[in-house]
């Protein structure tokens, strides 16, 4: 059916993760501890995807199929544990994404499922592990490669499938039907001519990108771009494939223009052999943003997780240590008050007994689970509270605060957690405070309602400063925890900001401004919005 070597393309994306044979000895382990759970997890997955006309439409035989579907189901979970992973494995894998393609199934539901799935096993065993946590830590990433595997499979599948059978189509029934098909494609799919013009750029890829197909067709850099995201040999690519190489597949990071958001997005291009007369690049890509953040969110899970375990070990003699410290340190003052010198010595002492106190209470916090406790409260007076707290830090420099919101449009109020939001507006304010090096500093923040992707009314914070913006590197890892591009600071501040608002419902994006300096995107949903007051003081918090 298919004039592909599923071992060496198999064992080429086990390398490509650094999956081992300890990886699936860890894993075999886990199967004895889901087994009693996975009707239930099979259950749950298809109890959620009948909350979805989209993907129920598929399933058209009744309860007899629905019950087939579990058993299949239930056969996956067992050999996606138990193994063997061999070429057997693969072929049924690629059957998978072979078979989405003839139902019609759109891809981010494979994706969307995969993540659920992934949920729910890693909390199953989570739930159930007896061993340490440096087992359990081991066995969970173990477990997250296989499933990114399953899902490289069954995805590769798919779109090596969509590209036959587009090419198929195009061969045989013609323009006219091709544009039928992938003009309703769930993903972006763009064709290059021989010359490297763009001959086709689907609807879907213009929404993603915010560029229309005559935008496209005038400017091809611009599909290229869209091609490359970080790789400049993409151009190396398009032309080998050109010239008959075999099809290609990697992720590139795509930014719409409008609203500058960044996806990620798997591309596989491929040859057409003849297109208008002449050989022709296919392109087509996945969004793969969303299983990308659940596998962050896990990996973030188990990081936070071995942060507690390790506080929980030093933050006793840490805290021991420093009463100790700052006791000798008060004696120590007494005896030097009349030495200037040496009172410097020990006001120098203290601050570090402070820094250091800091930075055990940031690691500790952060670690510990998020609750919210949300209030009524407004936008406005919460940055504005965050921008008094930081007076100290301000003193004696040429640093402001401007509101450039449309003054005739209300800030509403909303259900928020206020301490946790104003922390996060302190340390985004408190960022842009370092970043001047010392110089004036202006800081605009800027709060719009906007209409989501979902069509749901949300209200979006734009902050951004006159300083020297974020480095390349920053703006890949600014949310990561202990990034920090300063000689001082715990590299949280960030990394608490982007939890906070994940936890609100909403989303935090970083750039740089055309004009230089830093731009932070804050965005929350208007669904825990209590109804604004026509009297009053519309930018303060009701009491």
């Amino acid at each position: 059916m298919y004039e592909i070597d599923f071992a060496d393309r198999y064992r080429r994306m086990q390398r490509y993760v650094d999956w081992s044979a300890d990886d699936a000895a860890r894993v075999a382990k886990l199967w004895p501890l889901v087994r009693p759970h996975a009707p239930a997890l099979v259950a749950d997955f298809y109890a959620e995807v009948f909350r979805h006309p989209e993907a129920a439409r598929v399933i058209t035989g009744g309860q007899p199929q629905l019950e087939r579907l579990h058993r299949t189901l239930f056969e996956w979970l067992e050999q996606l544990l138990c193994g063997p992973y061999d070429e057997a494995y693969m072929r049924r894998r690629w059957q998978v994404g072979h078979r989405h393609v003839e139902i019609g199934l759109a891809q981010r539901f494979t994706s969307l499922a995969l993540a659920r799935l992934r949920t729910g096993l890693n909390g199953c065993v989570r739930a159930h592990w007896l061993e340490s946590a440096a087992e359990l830590a081991a066995a969970l990433d173990a477990l997250n490669k296989l499933l990114d595997l399953d899902h490289a499979l069954i995805q590769d599948a798919y779109e090596y499938e969509h590209a036959r059978r587009v090419q198929q189509l195009e061969r045989e029934r013609g323009e006219r039907m091709f544009r039928t098909l992938v003009e309703g494609a769930s993903c972006l799919i763009m064709i290059f001519d021989r010359n490297r013009e763009v001959a086709y750029f689907n609807p879907y890829a213009q929404r993603l990108t915010g560029y229309s197909a005559e935008e496209m067709r005038r400017d091809p850099q611009l599909a290229l771009a869209a091609l490359r995201g970080a790789r400049p040999a993409t151009e190396d690519r398009v032309g080998a494939v050109l010239g008959g190489s075999p099809p290609v597949t990697y992720e590139a990071m795509v930014s719409s223009i409008s609203d500058r958001a960044v996806r990620y997005v798997n591309w596989t291009l491929s040859r057409i052999d003849d297109f208008d007369g002449g050989p022709a690049l296919l392109a087509v890509g996945h969004d793969v943003t969303e299983q990308k953040l659940s596998a962050a969110q896990l990996l973030q899970a188990s990081r936070l997780a071995t942060i507690g375990e390790m506080y929980a070990r030093l933050a006793h003699e840490s805290r021991n240590s420093l009463q100790r410290l700052r006791g000798v340190t008060e004696l120590l003052a007494e005896e030097v008050r009349d030495r200037p010198a040496a009172a410097t010595l020990v006001e120098r002492s203290e601050q570090a007994q402070a820094d250091l106190q800091r930075l055990l209470d940031e690691v500790r916090n952060f670690a510990s689970p998020l609750v919210l406790e949300p209030t009524e409260c407004r936008l406005p007076a919460l940055w504005r509270e965050a921008w008094t707290l930081l007076q100290i830090a301000r003193d004696g420099r040429d640093a402001r605060l401007i509101d450039d919101s449309d003054p005739h449009e209300a800030a509403p109020v909303m259900n928020l957690d206020r301490f946790r939001m104003v922390q996060a507006f302190r340390n985004i304010f408190e960022n842009s405070l370092a970043s001047a090096n010392g110089g004036r500093v202006e800081i605009r923040v800027r709060h719009q309602r906007i209409r989501g992707d979902d069509g749901r009314p949300w209200r979006e914070i734009s902050i951004h400063d006159n300083g020297p913006g974020f480095t390349p590197e920053a703006l890949l890892l600014a949310f990561e925890p202990f990034f920090t591009t300063r000689n001082s600071g715990t590299g949280l501040g960030l990394a608490i900001v982007h939890r906070t608002i994940e936890a609100h419902g909403g989303r935090t994006d970083i750039s740089n401004q055309p004009g230089g300096g830093a731009r932070i995107v804050i965005r929350l949903p208007h669904d825990a919005t209590a109804r604004i007051r026509e009297t009053g003081d519309r930018s303060a918090p009701r009491r």
